[in-house]
């Protein structure tokens, strides 16, 4: 499910879901038409995107190339080597990055239209079958990182922003050298949480959309201010875009209200929604 390349492997065998993903197909190739797109000269886009949006990513590719025939190919990573990579060259049409590599891209001058899509809630994730701890307050948040045997979350030298702001909180917290001692650091959400559904670790620190598609782990909560509790994701055509008008009408595709329900659905919320 998480593999580093969109495949177009998504199984729709309930009618309801049968039915939202025809509509889904029906307004990615009214999105098209309404751009000038031919669907019968079909292409590709080339997409770099955060890890952290590889499920709803993944499942809304799959709708758009089915209505469109125009593939979608998708490399997943962490904001730091995805913006590297660009910088170097690497052909790309477009991105969904969060906003540490928003602000990157537009900085070198690099981003064309940068379009909120969604965010994704950060939390904690705990085995399923262990206790619920409370995490609402910064008190029983913070009681949590002491009381637990280990804790896995993304290395902030890997490049991940998430990882980046959690730790540079937890050194203003005064919390770092103790948490550090006992961290399983790893490149990205997806290792973080296989780690406590291996028994690795004993609490995972990430998103919520990568906790609650993750058989055998469940939510606790979001985290408690001063952490950053929500994380923007946006949506950009490159300068540099070989297919820029395929690359918009993608982006326009997981704007529309049948594409937030699969947001929605795999943990994330509308950009600006209040965090719960």
């Amino acid at each position: 499910m998480r593999s580093g390349q969109f495949n177009g492997s998504t199984k729709q065998s309930h009618p309801a879901a049968a039915r939202s993903a025809a509509v889904r197909c029906i307004v990615a190739a009214l999105v098209l038409f309404g751009l000038g797109i031919s669907v019968a000269s079909a292409g590709e886009i080339h997409i770099l995107a955060a890890v952290a949006v590889q499920d709803p990513l993944d499942r809304l590719a799959a709708a758009f190339t089915k209505a469109t025939g125009h593939k979608v190919d998708i490399g997943y990573g962490l904001t730091g080597p995805i913006l590297a990579d660009i910088k170097a060259g690497k052909p790309v049409d477009a991105v969904v990055l969060p906003e540490a590599g928003r602000t990157g891209l537009e900085d070198a001058g690099l981003l064309v239209s940068p379009t909120p899509i969604s965010a994704s809630l950060a939390g904690v994730g705990v085995p399923a079958a262990a206790p619920l701890p409370d995490v609402s307050s910064l008190e029983k948040f913070t009681a949590l990182l002491r009381a637990t045997p280990s804790v896995s979350y993304t290395d902030p030298k890997s490049g991940g922003a998430f990882g980046q702001s959690f730790d540079r909180t937890l050194v203003e917290l005064g919390l770092a050298d103790e948490v550090r001692r006992k961290a399983l650091l790893l490149r990205g959400s997806n290792l973080v949480v296989l780690a406590v559904a291996r028994g690795e670790a004993a609490v995972a620190i990430t998103f919520k959309s990568a906790i609650v598609t993750t058989p055998g782990l469940k939510f606790a909560g979001i985290l408690p201010p001063p952490f950053g509790n929500q994380e923007p994701f946006t949506a950009g055509v490159l300068k540099t875009a070989a297919s820029p008008d395929i690359a918009r009408a993608f982006i326009a595709s997981l704007l529309t209200p049948e594409a937030q329900a699969t947001w929605n659905e795999l943990g994330f919320v509308p950009a600006g929604a209040t965090a719960r």
